[in-house]
């Protein structure tokens, strides 16, 4: 008998955060220091592709083409729900144009859940690109899409320390 699906509603945890040591290792008070986006972020917007480019490594005498795994680069992009009242428009007041900080994630454990040592997530050290507002569409919430540039190395398999 098959066990049943994992499923990712309502496991998701996301956070902004303005510092964290070491991105390899980040501590569950850094983690839990910084600002969660999933109840701001669409159910569909959470954007994390790892584009893993290939290296060419045939050989002269070879007479097939082949290639190894090289660099990754990872095209991160949230898509943000606004909200009306300013105070309460966390996603468009923390993700503002050329912010430093990083992204963390947590699957596979309900969100209110604060970080904790020994959980498994990821850190993705980013600074936010211009908000790009979504066009309006009948029944649905204003949107804004933020691109975040990861420019220095992520680590998508961290395990959070004490």
């Amino acid at each position: 008998m098959a066990g049943a699906d994992l499923l990712g509603d309502g496991n998701v945890k996301v956070t902004f955060c303005l510092t964290i040591a070491n991105v390899n290792a980040p501590t569950a008070a850094e983690l839990n220091a910084g600002v969660d986006l999933q109840e701001f972020i669409t159910k569909d917007g959470l954007g994390i592709s790892p584009e893993q480019a290939a290296v060419d490594n045939t050989a002269l005498a070879s007479r097939d083409e082949t290639e190894d795994a090289g660099t990754v680069k990872y095209s991160i992009e949230l898509t943000v729900k606004r909200k009306e009242i300013a105070a309460e428009d966390i996603g468009w007041n923390t993700l503002v144009d050329r912010q430093l900080g990083y992204l963390a994630v947590r699957r596979n454990m309900a969100h209110e859940t604060a970080w904790a040592a020994d959980q498994k997530g990821e850190v993705y050290p980013v600074r936010c690109g211009r908000p790009n507002m979504q066009p309006p569409e009948l029944n649905a919430a204003q949107r804004f899409v933020s691109k975040l540039f990861n420019h220095t190395a992520a680590d998508a398999d961290v395990t959070v320390a004490a």
